[in-house]
């Protein structure tokens, strides 16, 4: 996944997990996430990011 197209708040899978994007440090490329399921915060390596354009943020859902 391209680094410039992270952004807080989008929805992002892992080897770790699928989680929030809560904070992004450029300076080390990890991202911090929180889990989607029990608000468990963890962070991973930008190699560790799964590029998937299925994951979508909760306000993008279709009634």
């Amino acid at each position: 996944m391209d680094f410039d197209k992270i952004r807080i708040g989008m929805i992002c899978g892992s080897r770790k997990g699928s989680g929030t994007v809560t904070w992004v440090d450029g300076a080390t490329q990890m991202v911090y996430l929180t889990d989607l399921q029990d608000n468990r915060s963890f962070e991973v390596g930008l190699e560790e990011l799964i590029d998937d354009p299925q994951i979508h943020n909760h306000d993008d859902y279709y009634y």
